[in-house]
């Protein structure tokens, strides 16, 4: 991963917003826009920057198409920054 696509691919709200939700595990992409407050468009490209900088995969299931988060380590990074005052 190249930290400057990954701290720019966690500079946005929704994107935090999404891996929050991918943190308990897998989700299926159909699930994200009423749960980020976004439309499915909108979700689609935040999901785009999070997989092109290495933070989340996909996969299909069936129609559908099932996110989750690569590394679990990204999780540390989120709260070390959320406790930097």
């Amino acid at each position: 991963m190249d930290n400057v696509v990954v701290f720019r691919a966690l500079a946005d709200p929704t994107r935090l917003k999404i891996l929050e939700l991918l943190r308990s595990g897998e989700r299926c992409a159909c699930e994200l826009p009423s749960k980020v407050g976004k439309s499915q468009p909108n979700v689609s490209l935040h999901l785009k920057i999070l997989k092109d900088a290495g933070i989340i995969s996909s996969r299909k299931d069936g129609k559908k198409i099932i996110y989750s988060a690569t590394k679990s380590e990204i999780y540390k990074i989120i709260e070390r920054a959320k406790n930097i005052k």
